[in-house]
């Protein structure tokens, strides 16, 4: 069956792109010296070539990448003397002191970057839309390399964030330092961007984590303080910006297989199927460079029997990235994914005595269907003091449900923005643009509903001496159904404090917001024994987020490799706060509740020593999640908040091989909504978490293999009510390269 949906557009925000690129696009004028730095990155083991090695000229906005034969060169460069920055995934930080720019004549500069298993990169672009060194940023950031991922050979890139302080999720929804708890996957207060750009869906303001081409991604920055000011509506809580590979020089195939097994349950009585249930991914992926240009592409097909009835799935994806390089001057990018699935439906157990079963008349609930999205930028170096960039993407979604309550979705989002980076002096820098997003959704649970938003941003930063002063802000408009629904004005303020090369700290403040969404404000549901009605009168929830924090990046001193240390205090007051609230006949609402606060604390620690030989992360969160009345006074606990969150993970590498220990501890979740412990039978009791994962990995010439088992001790609990979490499951991957 399909459905139309309606085109929505914003008026006049075309003549509104060129009001802008006539106000930046003006005849810069620049001192009379200019020179160029150029040269070579490499392997300092190996000599092999680095592309895409981030070089950066400190105190300025100056900078480039190295190309697929590992070359760079930047040009126009004001005559003095500079301190470079080297930086990529998986190589230690490397800095270049007393680098001169003579007039006329290029200065060759020719470095090596050292291997090291904890190295994230000194060059992060998320938390300001700048790269910038991460010592400057004035917000919390964390980064998740490349071997990290592949380390714990993730199919869903959600498995892996839930490993980084401040960072939880609970049924595929992120959840960053307390601030979404669980929403019933209807809204979510941390923005998931993929290469800068929105990937929330546009109907319940969701991820479909399955979109993300796991195997292909580079990096993953993510800013845990909120991001409203820069980023706008969910990005209150945070943002986790997810940055694909570009191809490397040489031509690459890969070949990688991962086969898993679940263990039977521990309890005999809970066993609900005669064979163990099978996981099977195989992805075959190409890359190479076409003249200056270069491509790869991705299919992957999986299949999941699951370890409860309707955990299972099955996917097909296709996704696939073009980088252009027309020059100094001009660069763009196209990201291509098409992603064809079908999954169980969950929502409750059958009973406590059944929890690995599906309740009755549900056993055959699932979903089908087709998701789309084409990304898109371009980059405009006009010169070196100015960088125009455009963005675009288009998402498509359709699902239909079956089973006992057959259903229908069809969704579209497109999305775009122009920024311009202008750099006035070595000190003074400014970012200016506009974004607009239009969504139409035509649903049987939410009816067919369209809304769009437009919105404008400024930041403007001033280095003095140590010192960096950020200032931002962002107005957004937003509409729902051609009426208007909110206008929001959030300011940023942040300093950030580099006393020396391995020491930042930061302090900020700023106003976040967030919109209700289209299926917070009409969905109307029943599902099992749930019952969602609409509440249209849902209004937008503010925050004013605080937080101080402290970064410490050190290495090559004795037996020491690396050693990054982040600490952080936090504090975020919430007006409006939106909550699914469920009332006496157990219907649930999403409201308004009156305030809420969340505070806390959080530390991180990174270790290295012995030639790479030993390797340790810690993560440490501590929260106070509380709701409060309107004089302030706390009322109850955030229901779906752990207050203490506990990351551990020890690497040893050793004659090629590579094994790890890995341990993650949640407290016990203090307050749900829909069924409280019982004290005198012991039903829905809530326990806290405690989950061990092991791994050994051999890499020989151009094959890598891969053990890993999850909750090696076979762990139970829940975090939503009534759904048993993490069966213990043993898998095997091997990958082939040529």
């Amino acid at each position: 069956m399909k459905h139309k949906l309606k085109q929505v557009v914003w008026p006049k925000q075309w003549a509104l792109y060129g009001i802008i690129s006539f106000i930046l696009l003006g005849k810069l004028v620049f001192g009379q010296g200019a020179g160029a730095i150029f040269g070579i990155v490499s392997d300092a083991k190996t000599g092999e070539r680095l592309p895409g090695v981030n070089i950066q000229i400190q105190r300025g906005s100056i900078g480039t990448t190295s190309d697929l034969e590992g070359n760079y060169r930047i040009i126009n460069v004001p005559t003095g003397k500079y301190e470079l920055s080297f930086s990529m995934m998986g190589y230690a930080p490397l800095r270049k002191k007393d680098v001169s720019a003579v007039n006329g004549i290029p200065t060759e500069l020719n470095v090596k970057l050292t291997s090291n298993v904890l190295a994230s990169p000194q060059i992060v672009v998320t938390s300001s839309r700048k790269a910038q060194d991460i010592l400057e940023s004035p917000f919390s950031v964390a980064a998740i390399s490349q071997r990290e991922i592949q380390s714990k050979a993730v199919v869903n890139m959600i498995d892996i964030l839930s490993y980084e302080s401040g960072v939880s999720t609970i049924k595929g929804q992120l959840n960053i330092r307390g601030t979404s708890g669980y929403t019933m996957g209807a809204g979510s207060r941390s923005l998931l961007l993929l290469d800068g750009i929105p990937m929330l869906g546009s109907a319940a303001g969701n991820v479909t984590w399955a979109t993300i081409p796991t195997s292909e991604v580079d990096r993953v920055e993510i800013v845990k303080s909120g991001g409203s000011a820069l980023y706008g509506s969910s990005a209150m809580g945070g943002v986790v910006n997810i940055i694909t590979r570009n191809a490397p020089r040489d031509p690459e195939t890969r070949i990688s297989t991962k086969i898993g097994i679940y263990s039977h349950p521990r309890v005999d009585e809970w066993k609900w199927r005669e064979s163990r249930g099978l996981l099977y991914n195989t992805e075959i992926s190409h890359s190479r460079s076409i003249g200056k240009h270069a491509a790869w592409i991705r299919v992957q097909k999986r299949r999941d029997d699951g370890f409860m009835e309707l955990n299972w799935e099955e996917a097909f994806n296709i996704s696939g990235k073009i980088k252009l390089n027309f020059g100094n001057a001009h660069s763009a990018a196209v990201f291509v994914n098409v992603l064809d699935d079908k999954s169980g439906l969950t929502s409750i157990w059958k009973s406590s005595a059944n929890p690995f079963e599906a309740p009755e008349g549900s056993k055959k609930d699932g979903t089908q269907g087709r998701k789309i999205v084409i990304n898109g930028h371009h980059n405009y170096v006009y010169s070196p003091a100015l960088v125009i960039k455009t963005k675009g993407s288009a998402y498509w979604n359709t699902w239909d449900g079956f089973g006992a309550d057959p259903n229908y979705s069809n969704e579209n989002r497109f999305y775009e923005e122009v920024q311009a980076s202008k750099s006035w002096s070595d000190n003074l820098t400014t970012i200016f643009g506009v974004t607009s997003q239009q969504n139409g959704v035509e649903a049987q649970i939410f009816g067919e509903h369209n809304s769009s938003s437009l919105a404008t941003f400024l930041l403007l930063e001033k280095r003095l001496s140590q010192f960096t002063v950020s200032m931002g802000s962002r107005w957004e408009a937003y509409k729902v159904d051609a009426k208007n629904q909110d206008q929001v004005f959030s300011p940023q303020l942040a300093l950030n404090w580099k006393p020396s090369s391995w020491l930042g700290l930061r302090i900020s403040t700023g106003k976040g917001f967030r919109v209700p969404t289209v299926a917070e404000m009409f969905t109307s549901a029943r599902r099992s024994i749930f019952t969602v009605e609409p509440n249209p009168d849902l209004i937008s929830e503010t925050s004013v987020n605080s937080e101080f924090g402290v970064t410490l990046l050190a290495g090559q001193m004795g037996s020491l490799d690396l050693l990054k240390l982040d600490a952080a205090i936090f504090h975020n007051r919430f007006e409006n706060f939106i909550e699914p609230v469920p009332d006496s006949d157990a219907v649930i609402h999403f409201t308004n509740i009156a305030d809420a606060r969340i505070m806390g604390l959080e530390v991180g620690l990174g270790l290295s020593v012995f030639n790479n030989l030993l390797d340790y992360k810690s993560a440490l969160t501590v929260l106070d999640p509380v709701e409060l009345d309107s004089q302030g006074e706390i009322l109850d606990t955030l229901s779906y908040r752990h207050r203490y969150h506990w990351v551990n993970a020890l690497g040893i590498h050793y004659w090629g091989i590579d094994a790890a220990l890995e341990y993650r501890y949640l407290s016990r979740m203090e307050s749900v909504e829909l069924f409280q412990e019982n004290d005198m039978t012991g039903q829905d009791t809530r326990v806290p978490i405690h989950v061990w994962n092991t791994m050994l990995g051999k890499t020989y010439r151009d094959w890598h293999f891969l053990l890993r088992v999850e909750n090696v001790f076979q762990y139970y609990y829940t975090q939503l009510e009534r759904n048993i979490e993490e069966e213990r499951i043993f898998t095997f991957t091997v990958e082939k390269r040529f």
